[in-house]
């Protein structure tokens, strides 16, 4: 088999997009309308073109598109002229002045490229335990052996009108799916209220998680929380501000709801003060905000270690982050939670010439090489924007 260190990168390009929402998309932080990114790619010497997406979220972390934009002129000539494995180590020596949606992008576009070469999924290639020496045929077979061919997905509510909220927890019921995210805002009686009709709609079996994006304060949480426990909630994203680990601690221990962690985790880092804190019993994981799939395997493996569990989300960005963070979850053993990847049909379109369904709740996770998608190049040129 020929390594990695014969194919070398030619050239990096990448093309800025905006894609519309179907219908606009509310959360604490925000109202989305559109889903601006970048799509990179990365050539190489035998004609292979490796793809990855750059899809920030200003109000989480990782910096703006402006801040990926300004990078890339930057690293691409750095990049250029290495082999793909060395090409990953250098994304390494510059993970502490890249935003992370950036290095996401350029890894993923080396990872595509590296699974192509050798003829084996995304998800194999990060289910080996080492990706920078050539892997043997054995090697790869160990690995492909251990990924799951589907994944558990949720699917997210936002409305805050109880009609409309039950209304599509039956629809998603009725989809199959086995877990649903419901957002919730500052309000106690409107939020106790909205739980218990979603929880009526959808029955005592399949699993309801909150998500407070940050928008509650500790008396609040504990008070919405206590008045919740009927309802079986799995758990709730991120009630407090990011800024408050001894709150969520605190919390921990007030309520009987497990707390997890999203906009706190930018960063293998910013995990480590968590689990030091003791804040958080499940870590909410976007590969976009972490660095890059091999960085949010850092973060699941202690995490693991430390009993916390974890869950992957998208960004909402397109199809090519959807399927790279689909590969991450289908290679980690770890991962047992159902996964926030059931983002796609939020988009007018998701920029990529296959279809990623959801059935009964899972996604499956392509086999063929490397992310095992390819760009939509004219839609991307129609939606390309001038960020």
């Amino acid at each position: 088999m020929s390594t990695s260190r014969q194919l070398i990168i030619e050239g990096i390009r990448w093309t800025p997009y905006q894609v519309p929402l179907r219908s606009s998309f509310t959360s604490a932080h925000e109202r989305l309308v559109t889903r601006d990114g970048i799509i990179v790619e990365l050539h190489t010497s035998s004609g292979t073109i490796g793809i990855g997406e750059c899809a920030p979220l200003p109000e989480f972390s990782g910096g703006t598109l402006q801040d990926v934009m300004g990078c890339l002129p930057f690293v691409a000539p750095r990049l250029q002229g290495l082999a793909l494995s060395d090409a990953l180590a250098q994304l390494d020596q510059l993970q502490d002045t890249l935003p992370t949606a950036a290095r996401c992008g350029l890894e993923t576009a080396v990872l595509d490229a590296l699974g192509q070469h050798y003829r084996c999924s995304l998800a194999t290639l990060l289910a080996l335990p080492d990706l920078i020496e050539p892997p043997t045929a054995q090697d790869l077979a160990q690995a492909a052996s251990q990924v799951r061919t589907s994944v558990p997905v949720n699917t997210v509510i936002g409305a805050q009108e109880v009609e409309a909220a039950v209304e599509q927890a039956r629809q998603a019921a009725a989809q199959g799916f086995s877990c649903i995210k419901l957002k919730v805002g500052p309000q106690l009686r409107q939020t106790v209220e909205l739980v218990a009709a979603v929880r009526a709609a959808l029955g005592p079996t399949i699993h309801l998680r909150l998500d407070a994006n940050e928008s509650w304060d500790f008396e609040l949480a504990r008070s919405i929380l206590s008045s919740c426990e009927l309802w079986s909630i799995q758990y709730v994203e991120q009630p407090l501000p990011r800024t408050d680990l001894a709150g969520m601690a605190a919390l921990r221990r007030a309520v009987p709801i497990s707390i997890a962690a999203d906009e706190v985790l930018s960063d293998l880092e910013s995990a480590r003060r968590v689990l030091a804190r003791n804040a958080a019993g499940i870590f909410v994981i976007k590969p976009q905000l972490a660095g890059g799939p091999r960085q949010s395997q850092r973060m699941i493996r202690e995490a693991t270690a430390h009993g916390v569990r974890c869950v992957i989300t998208s960004t909402i960005e397109s199809g090519v982050g959807v399927v790279m963070a689909l590969h991450l979850a289908a290679a980690m053993p770890e991962i047992t939670l159902e996964c926030g990847l059931a983002t796609l049909p939020l988009l007018i379109d998701d920029l990529i010439q296959e279809t990623l369904p959801i059935e009964n709740g899972h996604m499956t996770s392509p086999t063929a090489p490397g992310l095992g998608v390819h760009l939509k190049q004219a839609t991307l040129t129609r939606y390309a924007g001038s960020n």
